[in-house]
């Protein structure tokens, strides 16, 4: 959203009639908890927390005086989804456009002023400044870019969002960019793609010389891959409707832009490299099908289900030694019997998401009903939207070179009231401290997991939250019974749990030592060495972007 200043006295009023539709007026309030629109006793309420945007227009062939200024939101739909609200209203009460104007633009700088500033109590991103979205045109089934064209600048015009769009050309771009980035140019940084681009961008901030700062700084996430982890669990955690609108859902938190913490994760290899994760880390059946199906990356998701029946028939097992620090107060695991909010996603397709600029989309009301027309689409079309304070940059599609910076100490808006004390770990050539435990074993599959959710439809850690303090350490030992392992490739949706020969512990920090020749050791869903690591939690070290 544009920055502004404005201060206003509540609540700001006014009679309009709407855009097209006779003369009948309707008395419109704006105040801290949104906007109420009545008319002939009837009354329609959209909360503060619904409203994304307001826009100022004129007839394209102007004949009066009269501007115009449209409320945008998106409130919820029965529970199940979000839909775009658009009313129009007219304004008519001044002698001149330009008086007029003036009138809508107020109306305009009141509804920002009412979204950022009445909200939320969390911290916020800096709305004065635009903010860096990372495009990978080639993540999952190579739709990203086209996400973005279709659905995504749509909502970040309608709320003002200024922002700069890099398309990645190669892998590690994205890490060899942020290495270098002036952060302090940027409100945030936003990933459109799948979870493995959101890997490269922290990956870069570690290298920075001012790491420590700059892994802190506001981070964005919008589904555009194979796999969608993050941006289904914080769905999950904010208990959004992810399934009927990925995209519309996630580009809403980067929208409002409220700052939520989010733990991370340290780990280091045994040649001493160190690697920042969000999201995961493990071996055996989950790693093997996440890496070996990549192949199939061309068919979405879609491609974790087709590979898991062919791991089933071949079934591998790895020893190795698993040492971890019990989390002292964590929940004990406990299943997920059902939940609406759980139902299996799909991969995004064209035409998926967010509307178009010029699709009419029209909601619920108490009482007052919009109803979708053809007549409606003609309307919009006979009005130009004003110039605002929306900002993309010029060239935004085309790919961005590099370009070497001074690094910046970074200034962060997130609070870190509450954090918990990082767990100190041995070298990986020392033995583990006496409080861990240990366990040596044939393992079909371990895998610890930081969110609920490790793709959009696999919900691993019911109980997990993005700041809990904890990893979410699951083990299938070779004694699993194979009937639990053929459940478990049928689907993980938070019931596993129950199953015979599931292990599952909260950890704050964990060693895992292969014992066999080869295997996928995955972090966040990329391949590093089949070598000794240990990992620790950084509780609420990162920052993400939500409602």
């Amino acid at each position: 959203m544009a920055g502004c200043v404005d201060t206003f006295a509540w609540p700001l009023r006014g009679q309009f009639r709407q855009y097209k539709r006779g003369s009948k007026l309707y008395t419109v309030q704006l105040d801290e908890s949104g906007v109420t629109v009545t008319s002939d006793g009837e009354k329609q309420v959209v909360k503060v927390t619904d409203l994304v945007g307001c826009q100022c227009q004129q007839e394209q062939q102007q004949q009066g005086n009269s501007a115009y200024f449209t409320l945008l939101a998106y409130p919820l739909t029965g529970g199940r989804k979000r839909t775009r609200l658009a009313q129009c209203f007219e304004v008519a009460s001044k002698n001149t456009f330009k008086e007029n104007l003036a009138v809508a633009n107020a109306w305009r700088r009141a509804v920002y002023h009412a979204v950022r500033n009445h909200g939320t109590t969390k911290p916020q991103v800096d709305h004065s400044k635009k903010i860096l979205l990372f495009i990978n045109p080639n993540s999952g089934s190579g739709r990203a870019l086209q996400t973005y064209k279709k659905q995504v600048s749509t909502l970040l015009a309608e709320a003002e969002v200024s922002h700069e769009v890099l398309v990645t050309e190669r892998a590690s771009h994205a890490t060899d960019v942020v290495r270098t980035l002036d952060l302090t140019q940027y409100a945030g940084l936003v990933i459109l793609s799948g979870d493995g681009l959101l890997y490269e961008v922290y990956n870069g901030l570690l290298a920075r010389p001012d790491w420590d700062e700059a892994i802190q700084f506001p981070i964005g996430i919008i589904p555009g891959g194979s796999g969608n982890g993050l941006a289904r669990s914080l769905a999950h955690w904010l208990r959004e409707p992810y399934k009927a609108n990925p995209v519309l859902v996630s580009t809403l938190n980067v929208v409002y832009g409220h700052l939520s913490p989010l733990d991370l994760v340290m780990t280091e290899t045994a040649k001493g490299k160190r690697i920042l994760s969000f999201l995961s880390i493990g071996f055996g059946l989950l790693s093997d099908i996440d890496i070996e199906s990549e192949r199939l990356r061309i068919i979405g998701e879609s491609r974790f289900a087709v590979w898991a029946v062919a791991r089933c028939a071949n079934l591998r097992r790895y020893r190795a030694t698993i040492s971890f620090k019990r989390a002292v107060g964590a929940p004990v695991p406990a299943p997920l019997a059902s939940s609406p909010m759980l139902q299996r996603s799909q991969t995004l397709q064209e035409g998926e998401g967010l509307p178009s600029t010029n699709a009419r989309h029209l909601s619920h009301s108490h009482s007052m009903q919009l109803q979708e027309s053809k007549k409606g689409e003609e309307e919009e079309a006979c009005l130009d939207i004003l110039p605002s304070l929306v900002k993309v940059e010029d060239g935004a599609l085309e790919p961005v070179p590099e370009k070497a910076q001074e690094a910046q100490e970074c200034e962060e808006q997130q609070q870190q009231d509450g954090a918990k004390s990082e767990v100190l770990l041995p070298g990986l050539d020392e033995p583990v401290p006496d409080d861990w435990e240990t366990i040596e074993d044939e393992f079909v599959m371990v895998y610890c997991s930081q969110q609920t959710h490790i793709t959009s439809d696999v919900l691993i850690a019911p109980q997990a939250t993005p700041d809990d303090g904890y990893l979410w350490l699951m083990m299938l030992r070779r004694s699993c019974p194979k009937t639990t392992i053929a459940k478990l490739l049928l689907g993980l949706d938070g019931r596993h749990l129950r199953y015979p020969g599931v292990e599952m512990v909260a950890v704050e920090a964990l060693r895992i030592v292969p014992g066999t020749s080869k295997g996928y050791l995955t972090v966040d869903g990329e391949v590093i060495p089949w070598t000794p690591i240990q990992s620790h939690v950084l509780h609420k070290r990162g920052c993400i972007m939500t409602r």
